[in-house]
């Protein structure tokens, strides 16, 4: 196995794209870092870089290489943590990967009470596309993941399934809040602001709306979960979120979920963890009060 020494000096190679630099940064002779590179590249019997006059660059044996380096100098990272929290939670690192709609509304709300309990623990949660969220969890850069419609594969382990279906999004105080049920033809009128068609979203809509043959016309369309809510809170429009993308704003009195009468396709959302890892106590406590959350705004879960 390689020296975890050399492997910090590999990948800082790669990141600064020269060996000088990459000496300045690590405090290191650019010597010392040259003559390890070509021991290596002696014992792999192939160059690892291609030497251009202003830079390096990997070839196809250095590509291979610095993902293996990388994804070991992240195991150990986490095996550090893990060791340091085995006197139980409220230490090290919880690692998360989801989408912003879910960020911005369950997420948030969940890290911050969880911090304010524990304030020894930490969070990162990244922002992903679903191919994004399941790529991250089975490389290790992640504790697990959460997102809708993911597809893991045989090396992900799926913790729980979520039925979540679309509701009606509105201000408190927009005419429709006070209605308990709606129909897509109630939203004719009215500023609506919807998904493009590069989220999951805007298929099922435009599939509910076929059925019912509703035409709806968006004043606004966008990719971000974040300008769909803010639309909705400062500039009087409707939109269709899941539950947990808004559970921070309905418990604090902004928004309304509105059910529909039309039929829906399910939005499944996933949360899921690569199979071979092991938790930390933190990770495992917070995903734990993460799904008991997640039932009570979905219902029973279709599958763990």
């Amino acid at each position: 196995m390689l020296h975890s020494r050399m492997l910090k000096y590999l990948d800082e190679v790669v990141r600064s794209g020269s060996i000088r630099r990459a000496a300045e940064k690590l405090h290191v002779a650019s010597s010392s870092i040259n003559r390890q590179i070509i021991e290596l590249e002696a014992e792999m019997g192939t160059p690892l870089f291609e030497r251009l006059p202003r830079r390096l660059r990997l070839t196809a044996a250095g590509e291979i290489l610095i993902t293996h380096i990388r994804r070991t100098l992240r195991d150990h990272e986490r095996t550090h943590f893990r060791i340091k929290e085995l006197g139980g939670i409220g230490r090290g690192t919880v690692r998360i990967a989801t989408m912003n709609g879910l960020a911005s509304g369950l997420m948030s709300n969940m890290c911050s009470d969880f911090m304010a309990e524990f304030p020894g623990v930490r969070f990162e949660i990244r922002s992903l596309t679903a191919r994004e969220i399941v790529t991250a969890v089975e490389d290790g850069e992640v504790d697990f993941g959460l997102g809708y419609n993911l597809v893991p594969g045989a090396k992900h382990r799926i913790v729980e399934v979520f039925e979540t279906a679309l509701v009606v999004v509105a201000a408190a105080g927009h005419p429709l809040a006070q209605k308990p049920l709606v129909r897509l033809s109630d939203l004719e009128g009215h500023a609506l602001v919807l998904s493009d068609p590069s989220l999951t979203i805007r298929k099922i809509v435009d599939e509910a709306c076929a059925r019912s043959q509703v035409v709806l016309r968006p004043r606004f369309e966008t990719n971000s979960v974040q300008m769909m809510k803010f639309m909705v809170h400062r500039g009087g429009a409707v939109t269709f979120l899941s539950p947990p993308d808004i559970d921070g704003e309905c418990r604090a009195g902004i928004f309304v979920a509105l059910h529909l009468r039309d039929r829906m396709a399910s939005n499944p959302l996933l949360l899921i963890e690569r199979g071979a890892a092991a938790a930390s106590p933190s990770s495992a406590v917070f995903a734990s009060r993460l799904q008991a959350r997640l039932r009570q705004l979905t219902g029973p879960a279709a599958r763990s």
